[in-house]
């Protein structure tokens, strides 16, 4: 079914679940569907002798398929709306005046128009395009009474016809008038409430910055190294923290994070304090807020591991990798320091913490190698995706 809507209906060419995938889906499988219908009855006529009625038909049915065929490259939805819109316009004034093997079936076209004008125009162009067709409407009566010609129908039903008519698109005007204000309203509230998260996350980051500058001037008066680094260590996860809702407020998006952007601005950030030089090679990810806060905890941790501990000397590497695999993510984070004996229990802080923040990942595994540096690998499913 995605492949019919992406594909065939051209969904493809317009942003997820956005109005204007719907429309173009809609305006596609409008086409596809009348075109076939139009083509049934084309054949019926053809068979009955209804030549004049097939003529028109098969025009429509070309127009419908051109119009299929140059969208979205060259005509953009109002144009092919506008297409159709004509091409029905004309071909219910002809089936009311032109006899074929199945007049009935202009009425149900006749009840779909102000439902397809609606939806597609939205209510000020509906308008004007429901009234003009009722005039055009109102003229087929008026001759068939005046110059007592007998079209499909007795004027006196064509006038019951073009009554409904009017009466359906009042009915659709007041429904998708209510439709509107509606979304309008929501939209409203929508763009307040961004305003609001985007300060309260602005905020956020300035509290969490006043915390670890307080952190910050209490370690510069502590001598002892252990409780010193104990003080940066919090700093460090502080800033990773921080870092995430100035991504979320800086790229306007307040529910995911730019995970390739978060990354490597903690790697930047941690850069400052070591002389080991640490790459990364991170896909352009987009991730929800709590999965892209965790594995920037994991990364703020690994890191920081790998500079206390991992090297003797005054050069090392930290490699991060980051990326996407199918539905699967992986994270990698290796240096090429003296590593470590796995099989031993360790009491340290930054593994516990790598190892319960990974186990909140959807799916997720994690590998700890100690053999020629440490290496850690941790695979995760994105959530959508289960």
């Amino acid at each position: 079914m995605n492949f019919f809507e992406a594909e065939v209906l051209k969904g493809k060419y317009f942003i997820p679940k956005s109005r204007e995938r719907l429309r173009a889906t809609m305006v596609n499988l409008f086409i596809l569907v009348g075109a076939f219908i139009m083509l049934l009855y084309a054949y019926e006529n053809l068979i009955q002798g209804y030549y004049v009625m097939l003529l028109i038909e098969l025009i429509i049915v070309f127009i419908l398929m051109v119009s299929y065929l140059v969208f979205p490259h060259y005509v953009n939805i109002n144009h092919t709306s506008y297409i159709i819109l004509g091409a029905l316009t004309f071909l219910l004034s002809m089936s009311l005046i032109v006899p074929d093997q199945d007049p009935e079936l202009s009425l149900f076209w006749l009840a779909s128009l102000p439902i397809f004008v609606f939806f597609f125009l939205g209510v000020e162009k509906g308008i004007r395009w429901s009234t003009n067709m009722f005039f055009i409407l109102l003229f087929i009566p008026l001759i068939s009474y005046v110059s007592g010609v007998t079209f499909v129908y007795e004027w006196e039903l064509l006038s019951q016809i073009v009554l409904g008519y009017l009466v359906v698109s009042y009915m659709l005007y007041i429904i998708e008038s209510e439709r509107s204000s509606y979304e309008e309203r929501l939209n409203v509230a929508l763009e307040e409430n961004k305003i609001l998260l985007k300060e309260v996350h602005h905020r956020t980051k300035n509290n969490m910055q006043v915390v670890m500058s307080l952190l910050e001037a209490q370690s510069f008066k502590i001598d002892d190294p252990k409780y010193k680094k104990m003080f940066e260590a919090h700093v460090d996860r502080l800033k990773a923290m921080s870092l995430i809702h100035k991504n979320l407020y800086s790229n306007h998006s307040y529910e995911e994070v730019d995970i390739q952007e978060y990354l490597e601005e903690i790697a930047q950030n941690l850069q400052t304090y070591t002389e080991y030089t640490i790459n990364t090679d991170i896909d352009p990810v987009v991730l929800d807020m709590k999965t892209a806060m965790n594995l920037g905890l994991i990364f703020n941790e690994a890191v920081t591991n790998s500079i206390e501990h991992a090297f003797d000397g005054e050069s090392g590497t930290i490699d991060i990798s980051f990326k996407e695999q199918g539905e699967r993510y992986s994270l990698y984070i290796k240096d090429n320091g003296k590593g470590f004996d796995t099989s031993k229990t360790y009491k340290s802080l930054g593994l516990t913490l790598i190892k319960d923040l990974s186990a909140t990942l959807v799916d997720s595994t994690i590998h700890i190698e100690g053999d020629e540096g440490v290496t850690i690998k941790i695979f995760f499913t994105k959530e959508e995706n289960l």
